[in-house]
């Protein structure tokens, strides 16, 4: 089996609905050493809201790691949610890590299902922005 360089990425969050640390770090774990990934890098965000992906020290440091230094392939996550607790949040990682070759990946969602989901988000938004355009001409 290929072994492959990964991530890791951990979000807690204050309202404590999210897995805690531990508890995500396992699961990651957990999904690396199933899927043949070598961890080789480790970001975290401790107690960070869900919103805004830019106001995270840990995620912008992941970020920048893929666009600059390119140690790394996948980031893993526990579940969806630690990225983000919106869809368009996290539609917006997926994109920004698939123009640099890089994926996300989840033991709740491969990398196809995000790809899938990024799609089926943008076509809904295009559908709804040409209604509003046909709104106003009305």
């Amino acid at each position: 089996m290929l072994v492959v360089r990964a991530a890791s990425y951990i979000r807690t969050d204050p309202e404590g609905e999210l897995p805690s640390e531990q508890e995500q770090w396992t699961s990651v774990e957990a999904y690396a050493a199933a899927n043949g990934h070598e961890l080789v890098a480790a970001y975290e965000d401790l107690e960070a809201t869900g919103s805004l992906l830019y106001h995270r020290p840990g995620l912008k440091e992941a970020i920048t790691n893929i666009k600059e230094l390119e140690d790394w392939e996948v980031l893993i996550v526990a579940h969806p949610r630690c990225v983000s607790d919106t869809e368009s949040a996290l539609h917006e990682l997926v994109h920004k890590l698939s123009l640099y070759g890089n994926r996300l990946e989840c033991t709740t969602r491969s990398w196809e299902d995000f790809l899938s989901a990024i799609k089926t988000y943008r076509r809904a938004m295009s559908r709804r922005y040409a209604s509003c355009r046909r709104s106003e001409h009305d």
